[in-house]
């Protein structure tokens, strides 16, 4: 039997982002991926992640409501620039990273929010190759 996997999160990801891969069948997911960030128990959390407001009590649900997120995209079923394109994964990461790691180190679950963490430097290299689209030559 074969020992278990280990990523290490250090090293660069294993393939870099995918650009223009969303199709129709992606449309169902990333609806249900805004429904729950609009849910009355999720919504003012995540506004005050992404207004620069996140509350201590906010930071380790909405790290793993990140991780089930980017699970999706790393499992590849949700296209990844879409996932990208529409949130700041890596700047999110940037904003929980702390409550992650101490989680990891107080639960000794390792694991914990690694999709999250994988992502983020996927999306931050997806960001660095694309212009901002005010910029961009449309």
């Amino acid at each position: 039997m074969a020992g278990p996997i280990n990523i290490d999160p250090s090293k660069p990801p294993r393939h870099d982002p995918e650009f223009g891969t969303a199709t129709h069948a992606d449309v169902a997911p990333f609806l249900g991926i805004m429904r729950v960030l609009r849910e009355p128990t999720v919504a003012p959390a995540f506004t005050r992640l992404i207004t620069g407001r996140v509350e201590e009590a906010d930071e380790a649900p909405l790290a793993h409501l990140f991780e089930e997120i980017c699970t999706l995209a790393l499992h590849r079923l949700i296209a990844e620039d879409l996932l990208f394109d529409a949130f700041a994964i890596d700047l999110y990461w940037d904003r929980l990273k702390d409550t992650v790691m101490q989680v990891r180190e107080q639960s000794g679950n390792v694991k914990f929010c690694e999709n999250f963490e994988v992502a983020a430097m996927l999306a931050r290299a997806y960001r660095e190759r694309r212009p901002h689209k005010q910029l961009a030559n449309l």
